[in-house]
C-alpha cells in the first residue's frame, strides 16, 4: 500500500526519456535552424533597405553631404598621391645613403 502512489522506473519510462531527450535534441537543432534563418533573413533585411534608401521618391539627398563625399575623395586622392611620393622619396634616399657609404 505505501508504494501504490509511486512509480517505478520501468522499461516504459526509459523509453519516454530517451524519447523526451531526442526530440529536446530535434528542437534545440530545429531552433537553431530557425535561429541563423532568422540572422540571415535581418541581414538581407538591412541590405535591401539600405540599397533601396536612395531609391525612394521621398529621399532628398543633402547637398552638404554630397559636398563633403566629393571634398573627402578629393582629399584622399592628394593624401594617396603624398604616400606615393613619399615611399618614392625614401627609396631615393635609401638609394643615395647606400652609394654614400660605398663610395666611403
Amino acid at each position: 500500500m505505501l508504494n501504490a502512489g509511486r512509480e517505478t522506473s520501468s522499461p516504459g519510462t526509459e523509453l519516454s526519456e530517451n524519447q523526451a531527450k531526442k526530440e529536446k535534441e530535434r528542437l534545440i537543432k530545429e531552433l537553431q535552424l530557425i535561429t541563423e534563418e532568422r540572422n540571415d533573413l535581418r541581414d538581407r533585411l538591412r541590405f535591401l533597405t539600405k540599397r533601396s534608401m536612395k531609391n525612394r521618391p521621398h529621399f532628398r539627398p543633402n547637398p552638404y553631404y554630397e559636398d563633403l563625399e566629393r571634398m573627402e575623395e578629393a582629399v584622399m586622392s592628394i593624401l594617396h598621391n603624398l604616400e606615393m611620393e613619399n615611399t618614392e622619396i625614401h627609396e631615393n634616399s635609401h638609394k643615395l645613403k647606400k652609394e654614400m657609404t660605398f663610395s666611403r
